[in-house]
């Protein structure tokens, strides 16, 4: 058997149940995930795959790409939490074999070996590769982009640019304007510094055929023209609010520092050796760099510098930062000797003693020793392998660093994040869906919880919409965290049943 299907095998047997073990027992509530998962559901109810609603309005905030494979996960598992998460899990997986194909061919086998494991080994990949939301798709495609990019700077392969045209169209319809930016800002400065340096002298034609850029236009902007002719008014309204949200006033306001302060824990475990491996590149910088590991960094300052620049900040944005990391993190642990090979051994030896200290509190804590076995089957079951199939190439203590992440991840997630609020719209819609005619207090946000497990839509309503509902109807049931704001003179409130501060309540009129 060749070395790279050796460490391949011994890869997989990590990365199938880091991205799916236990993917379908979490109920759905995340609000970045509610909102594909019930958009997706009543797409696939409603048959209209072109115009997207949620709690049956239209919502044009985001392009359409993760509704449609949500919806096709669901049209082939059915509507459930597993068939949520299908479609980032998979393209998670898709990111991880993207780079071992790409860093192998340009790097070796053993930083491409470290590159996947840091790339979903870490907090932040087992986070969002485990999650129903878009972020796992556009993370492919930008790499997809990116490696595409690269060869085509290079030289190499000429006939892609219709391929390419094609990833960064299908990028900007998984989520936007990220897709296009990252990419070309990071292939444009790193073609700007290779003529420089005389090792290339690239021009656009490496990149763009007119059918490639044509296909781009298409695939990327046809849906929102589609809709801009159908519904300009909304239309406009909807991308003239996103485009405020995000760049101007925005909902999610952090300072400019906010990632620095934030890698360490969202790259967690490798987070820390972000300070060596930075330091040794700085060491080594009139040593020659190889080619990827120079992109990788230039890839690395782009997203920094677009992240940085933008209102809104959150952690699902810092997953873009994880296929350069991965890179530039792959060679530093193949590559450090001295000083930082002996800084690299003490961290991995205090890792080691927290993670022994972990697993005999999660073995005492446990009360299923086989569900514990197999916990401990996670990091174990890579390393039996790499020693029968006699692989020395992949490193064992980075194979094992990253083993031990994912089983304290997937440990934590079903043992230690099962907040009562998390299952109350689950509990209660089970028992909600069998009333009619039911709706929710209507609120800022509006609960696609409600409606995923319902199973049809319940409509946000507020208190004067109610009470004209009740000028027609002897009753209706509503669903809310408050008491229905109804006057005691118009009708009575009864409060029926009560999940972990979910209501569900019957509004009687009276005569």
């Amino acid at each position: 058997m060749k070395p790279a299907l050796k460490i391949l095998l011994v890869l997989l047997t990590l990365l199938f149940p880091a991205l799916l073990l236990g993917l379908g027992e979490r109920p759905v509530y995340k609000i970045q995930e509610i909102r594909i998962a019930e958009t997706a559901r009543e797409m696939l109810a409603s048959g209209d795959w072109v115009v997207p609603r949620y709690n049956g309005d239209l919502r044009l905030q985001k392009p359409p790409l993760p509704y449609w494979l949500t919806a096709a996960s669901y049209r082939a598992a059915g509507v459930n939490e597993l068939a949520t998460r299908l479609s980032a899990a998979l393209f998670g997986l898709l990111s991880a074999l993207l780079m071992w194909n790409w860093v192998r061919r340009e790097s070796g086998l053993k930083i491409a070996a470290n590159s996947v494991l840091v790339l979903v080994a870490s907090y932040i990949g087992l986070r969002y590769f485990r999650s129903g939301e878009a972020d796992a798709v556009l993370l492919f495609f930008i790499s997809a982009a990116c490696m595409l990019g690269y060869d085509l700077l290079r030289g190499r392969h000429a006939g892609r640019q219709l391929l390419f045209g094609l990833v960064l169209g299908l990028g900007f319809l998984s989520k936007g304007p990220a897709a296009l930016a990252i990419p070309l800002l990071a292939l444009l400065a790193i073609a700007v510094i290779e003529k420089r340096a005389g090792r290339l002298q690239p021009r656009a034609s490496n990149f763009f055929s007119l059918p490639g850029v044509a296909l781009l236009l298409l695939v990327a902007f046809g849906w929102y023209l589609w809709i801009l002719w159908q519904l300009p008014e909304i239309a406009q309204a909807f991308v003239t609010k996103q485009v405020d949200e995000t760049f101007v006033s925005g909902t999610h306001a952090k300072p400019l520092w906010w990632y620095l302060a934030h890698g360490f824990e969202f790259f967690a475990p490798w987070g820390v050796l972000l300070v060596p491996a930075g330091w040794m590149a700085y060491r080594q910088r009139h040593v020659a760099m190889p080619s990827l590991l120079r992109f990788a960094w230039v890839w690395l300052g782009v997203v920094f510098l677009l992240l940085t620049a933008t209102v809104n900040k959150q952690m699902q944005y810092a997953l873009l930062f994880a296929p350069p990391l991965a890179i530039i993190l792959g060679h530093y642990l193949a590559q450090a000797e001295g000083g930082f090979a002996r800084v690299n051994r003490l961290l991995f030896w205090i890792f080691a003693v927290a993670a022994s200290v972990g697993i005999i509190f999660a073995l005492r804590r446990s009360s299923d020793l086989p569900q514990a076995l197999l916990w401990l089957a996670l990091p174990a079951a890579p390393q039996v392998l790499r020693g029968v199939l006699r692989e020395v190439t992949i490193s064992a203590p980075v194979l094992l660093v990253a083993g031990v992440t994912a089983m304290a991840y997937l440990y934590s997630e079903a043992n230690l994040s099962k907040e009562p609020h998390k299952l109350a719209a689950q509990t209660l819609m089970a028992e909600a869906a069998r009333h009619e005619p039911l709706y929710q207090v209507r609120t800022p946000l509006n609960d696609g919880a409600l409606s995923f497990y319902a199973g049809r839509v319940v409509p946000p309503i507020t208190a004067a919409e109610t009470a004209r509902l009740l000028q027609t109807q002897p009753e209706i049931w509503l669903v809310g965290e408050a008491t229905p704001a109804v006057p005691e003179t118009a009708a009575q409130t009864t409060l029926v049943m009560e999940v972990d501060g979910l209501k569900l309540y019957r509004v009687q009129r009276k005569p």
